[in-house]
Parts: structure tokens; C-alpha cells; sequence
């Protein structure tokens, strides 16, 4: 897999995953048949930290989100990706601006913080 990671110092609020976290990503959400091919980390946002992925066999890019690890939350932020996900069906009227989420991983069990990958119809301008 090829990675472009943001390098960041050991205290920073976002902390990058690994190439095999990320893989264990992939294979957690779409199967253990699933290839990363690449990972870009995109900077920009002050929470999550982010990548866009592209998958062998899938024409268009996904994005991964990554909440910081709990450690690192103000308490109020606790779980505050779970609460995101939960209110995706409340915002159905407007579900064409929304990212189209994928799949969703709350269980840690590919030994990564909670995340999951969605699709958006602007990510064809990511991916140039």
C-alpha cells in the first residue's frame, strides 16, 4: 500500500494510523478480500483525522474517518463520532449533500479507534 501520512509530533490531538490499520480497516468494513491500494491523509479538519483510500476493484475513492483516541477527548467529546453516525437518518431530506457512509466500526476489534468509510459524490475532486 502506498501511504502519505501528515507527520505530526507525539502530542498532537490527531494522531495518523498505520498502514496496517488502515488495512485492517478495509478488510474489518468490505471483507478479508479487501486491498488498499492507497492512503492519503487529508489535513484541513481540527477532530477526526481523515484519509482518502482507494480500493482495488473500486472505480471511485473512499474517505476514512478516524475519531482521536479517547485519551485525548475533553470528556464532552466522548464517543461524539457515534453520536454523528446516529443522526444520519435525521438528516434524510438533505441526504444528497450528505456523505453516503459504508460501512461504521464502534467495536475496535481491527485495533483502531472508532471510524468508518464513506463515499461522496465531491470526492471525484479529491481524487486528482
Amino acid at each position: 500500500m502506498e501511504l502519505h501520512a501528515i507527520e505530526r509530533s507525539a502530542d498532537a490531538f490527531q494522531q495518523g494510523l498505520t498502514g496496517l490499520r488502515i488495512q485492517a480497516v478495509a478488510e474489518r468494513s468490505f471483507g478479508p478480500g479487501a486491498e488498499v491500494r492507497s492512503a492519503t491523509e487529508l489535513g484541513g479538519g481540527m477532530y477526526n483525522t481523515t484519509y482518502r483510500i482507494n480500493l482495488a476493484g473500486r472505480a471511485e475513492p473512499l474517505v476514512l474517518r478516524v475519531a482521536p483516541e479517547p485519551a485525548r477527548q475533553f470528556h464532552s467529546e466522548r464517543e461524539l463520532m457515534r453520536a454523528e453516525y446516529a443522526s444520519v437518518p435525521w438528516l434524510a431530506p438533505i441526504a444528497d449533500l450528505m456523505p453516503h457512509v459504508l460501512a461504521a466500526d464502534f467495536t475496535n476489534q481491527a485495533g483502531v479507534r472508532d471510524s468508518y468509510p464513506a463515499v461522496a459524490a465531491e470526492l471525484s475532486a479529491l481524487a486528482s
